[in-house]
């Protein structure tokens, strides 16, 4: 009976979710050192989270922002900031060929949304606009076992991205119960 309540728990403490094969747990700094033994540089960090610059998905440079639950400082969401071109066509591409590959090890999204607040004509000068003003919701949803992958696109310091964020279930359990202690 022991050794099944220790398989048990075990198995609960092991579904984090994985961020490059690294399960995305314990404190925020450690978490981005993991990082940098596999060849990230870390750029900035601040009591907000540690920004790094790796290789992703066999693309060089791509920004990986680590951010901490401002209570526990550990971990609860990784995301990767990958440069998708600077014209729709080339923006929307990239887009579909990182759902794809996500397609591949997760399945099909459990939501995809694929909208714009404004009128964009059909046109393609107009949604790269819209995306630009923050008018373009383009996002893919998986739910597995440890947490929550979201693919969204976004216009950040003068440059088009797809955002890949991980956003691990048992922290973001854990901080409510914190927040919810609270009250």
């Amino acid at each position: 009976m022991l050794s099944i309540l220790i398989a048990v728990s075990l198995n609960a403490q092991d579904n984090h979710l994985k961020f490059k094969g690294i399960p995305i747990d314990g404190e925020y700094k450690a978490f981005a050192q993991k990082l940098i033994q596999k060849g990230f540089k870390q750029i900035e960090s601040t009591q907000d989270g540690i920004v790094l610059s790796g290789n992703f998905m066999a693309t060089p440079g791509v920004m990986v922002l680590v951010y901490p639950d401002p209570t526990s400082k550990s971990v609860s969401t990784v995301s990767a900031m990958i440069e998708a071109g600077d014209n729709w066509p080339t923006i929307e591409a990239k887009y579909y060929d990182v759902v794809d590959t996500y397609k591949m090890k997760y399945g099909e999204p459990s939501q995809r949304i694929e909208e714009f607040s404004v009128d964009v004509h059909n046109d393609d000068f107009f949604r790269k606009n819209a995306l630009h003003d923050g008018q373009c919701n383009y996002k893919s949803l998986w739910e597995t076992e440890g947490g929550r992958i979201v693919l969204s696109m976004a216009y950040f310091q003068l440059r088009y991205y797809i955002i890949c964020a991980y956003v691990d279930e048992q922290n973001v359990k854990a901080l409510r119960q914190t927040i919810i202690d609270d009250i």
